[in-house]
């Protein structure tokens, strides 16, 4: 049964006197539960999700910890209640009021919103204990699958999930789980048709700079629908291969619009390659992402709500609004490909970021991106046309040096996907500068970010005004040298992903060198002055993993004031 109350605290929880799962921790949550069902509404599914968390504080590190809270969501979750309360030594209740609970968005990268609700438990201090519950509503989840994350920043002594399946009137499936990094107690059927399972005694989750994907060394379990107990994984990915190109199938279907369009992009091409690139440049031109920032909210509900219940939309249907989803642009590009002569057709790709897939992973859920493959002097290359930050011919890092199975009706194939070079992804900065004798530094600075490194700096700029790319520029040079005063800012192409990003701009920093009687001492390394270790601990848990290969080029020229020489 869902909690509406605040479960009954006992004797043994307000008198805890230390952490239990590591005796360090500067709190502990006593328990953490989680409610998560499915339901119908209309003709929409919508997931609902309640978080219960009780969370015991030992000392003044753990109420720095635990006193402010924040809950992200967006792209399709609701956050529909707060609440929470304070329990502190005395047993004095300090309850959280709505007004302190606030909205924010953090991050805006092209057309997609990250947001948080944040608040502040009330009156927290060392021996108090903290509990709140969360609501949310999620539209638009594939009901297949939940991902049940086990492990939180702080120690937790038990996680509950319960989660109540779906009826076999809905889904012709049993669920299962799957649990990874931990070991979970047996399915439990609980009360009101809800399924549980526990794990106990988690140490706290910590992030370490550069580090493998999280779901490959934390602890989460995976609930999902499957038949059967077992699968044979040849078998599988191969039927897997052989549904996605049928499925696929009718939305290659063009007409004479797309045949048109794909012969005037190709038109200078001569090669194969060049063909690629010129019909992904042609629909970046041409269609929006449907999370583009400028698809607007009207804009982006009319495609949601005439796309077809029982079918993909066509790929002359999604031409024709000149709005897609990944996948629906990815399927167009592959349609257009094979108007001009090209062997094309979707693949499934694994994602870098999150498990390191293997073909043992036997289910979709691992493999859930779709590029598309075509066959280039006889060899299947992966590209990804809604890469919209990354020149056409390269593919997001996620997806560089992981497994893809190209789909075919017959004999589907796993590929390797390519893995770029540092030289594909260089940051050029150069310095002209100069320095005064009281030791002010001032000159010109260009910099020059091409691959990986552009698609880094891009994310942040793109769907941004002038006025703010400029002030981004800004604050980027004042983070390393916050005495700068920074003019003549140029920010170039940051929606010409053939072309490096750049930025140029006039630097004046005063007091940039010490001077000490008839001496001037400065760091002549100007971009890195300030810039912390990368590995700083002593220590390290996890395997290191870059995102991907970079090459710096630095060059900076420092002339010095008249009278002075090294």
């Amino acid at each position: 049964m869902v909690e509406t109350q605040w479960l009954p605290l006992t004797d043994a929880e307000r008198k805890q006197p230390a952490p239990v799962v590591d005796k360090s921790a500067g709190a502990e949550a006593l328990f953490w539960r989680v409610h998560v069902w499915d339901e119908i509404t209309g003709s929409d599914w919508q997931r609902h999700r309640v978080t219960y968390a009780r969370i015991k504080v030992f000392n003044e590190a753990g109420q720095k910890q635990v006193t402010a809270i924040e809950i992200p969501f967006g792209n399709n979750i609701f956050v529909t209640s707060v609440e929470g309360r304070t329990i502190q030594p005395d047993g004095t209740i300090v309850e959280l009021k709505k007004e302190d609970v606030h909205e924010r968005e953090v991050i805006r990268i092209g057309g997609i919103r990250r947001k948080v609700k944040s608040f502040a438990m009330p009156a927290v201090q060392p021996g108090a204990i903290i509990e709140y519950r969360i609501r949310e509503v999620h539209f638009r989840q594939n009901i297949r699958y939940l991902r049940a994350e086990m492990q939180q920043e702080y120690p937790v002594q038990k996680v509950t999930y319960f989660v109540k399946p779906m009826s076999r009137e809905f889904i012709n499936m049993r669920m299962r789980v799957w649990p990874f990094n931990c070991k979970n107690s047996p399915l439990d059927l609980s009360m009101n048709g809800f399924t549980s399972t526990t794990v106990e005694n988690l140490p706290a989750f910590q992030e370490e700079p550069y580090m493998i994907g999280q779901p490959n060394v934390r602890a989460w379990i995976l609930f999902l629908y499957m038949e059967g107990d077992r699968r044979d994984a040849a078998k599988y990915w191969e039927k897997r291969g052989k549904e996605v190109y049928q499925n696929l199938r009718q939305s290659l279907r063009v007409n004479d619009e797309i045949r048109d369009a794909a012969a005037k992009a190709v038109a200078n091409a001569k090669s194969d390659n060049d063909k690629v690139v010129a019909i992904i440049a042609h629909l970046r031109r041409n269609l929006r992402n449907l999370f583009d920032s400028s698809v607007s909210d009207s804009e982006r509900a009319k495609i949601i709500k005439d796309m077809p219940k029982d079918r993909a939309r066509t790929s002359s249907e999604v031409f024709k609004s000149g709005i897609g989803t990944a996948d629906e642009l990815n399927t167009l590009f592959a349609a257009m490909a094979q108007t001009v002569g090209l062997e094309a057709r979707p693949a499934l790709v694994g994602d870098r970021d999150g498990i390191l897939f293997d073909p043992s992973l036997v289910d979709s859920y691992f493999l859930d991106n779709i590029d598309m493959a075509v066959k280039i002097d006889g060899q299947w290359r992966i590209f990804d046309a809604t890469t919209r930050l990354l020149p056409p011919n390269m593919i997001g890092w996620r997806e560089e040096g992981t497994d893809a199975l190209v789909s075919d009706s017959k004999t589907p194939v796993f590929v390797k996907t390519p893995t770029s070079t540092p030289g594909e992804s260089p940051s050029i900065r150069r310095g002209q500068l100069s320095l005064s004798a009281d030791g002010t530094l001032e000159g010109d600075v260009t910099l020059h970010f091409t691959g990986h490194a552009a698609g880094d700096g891009r994310g942040d700029l793109i769907g941004e005004s002038a006025e703010k790319r400029v002030e981004s520029v800004k604050k980027l040079v004042t983070a390393v040298h916050p005495s700068a005063e920074v003019t003549h800012i140029a920010v170039e192409n940051v929606d010409d992903t053939t072309q490096a990003l750049s930025f140029k701009y006039h630097l004046r920093i005063p007091g940039y060198a010490q001077r000490t009687g008839k001496r001037l001492l400065f760091a002549p390394l100007f971009f890195q002055q300030g810039a912390t270790p990368r590995f700083s601990a002593s220590q390290r848990k996890y395997p290191i993993a870059f995102r991907y290969a970079w090459r710096e080029d630095d060059e900076v020229r420092i002339q010095l004031p008249e009278g002075f020489e090294m």
